[in-house]
């Protein structure tokens, strides 16, 4: 195959996972909160972006380091979160509710 059709099937899978994220968002959500509880925890799904190590999760959720390794541990047990690199945990996908975020971290739209 060559680089064009290659890049084409990618975007064409790109535009499916977003309209099932988006069909799906309600279950999602409902899944999520059986893991995500508190403010806290959402907070911590909202932060696992692959770029944030759980040092910094914790520091922003203000929570202790080993209640957010306790509750990524409930994520990646549930197929929510994978761990590319070491103590960096990232979503499986890319859905936050904006109430989420860790207070003064809102996304501004």
């Amino acid at each position: 195959m060559t680089e064009k059709v290659l890049s084409g099937l990618y975007e064409e899978i790109i535009k499916i996972r977003q309209l099932l994220e988006i069909s799906l968002k309600d279950s999602l959500k409902k899944e999520l909160e059986k893991i995500l509880s508190t403010p806290e925890r959402k907070a911590i799904w909202a932060l696992s972006d692959g770029f944030t190590n759980t040092a910094s999760i914790a520091e922003r959720t203000k929570l202790s380091q080993r209640a957010v390794q306790f509750a990524l541990n409930d994520l990646e047990n549930a197929g929510l979160i994978v761990f590319q690199k070491r103590g960096y945990p990232r979503r499986m996908f890319d859905f936050v509710p904006s109430n989420w975020r860790p207070k003064g971290e809102e996304e501004h739209e």
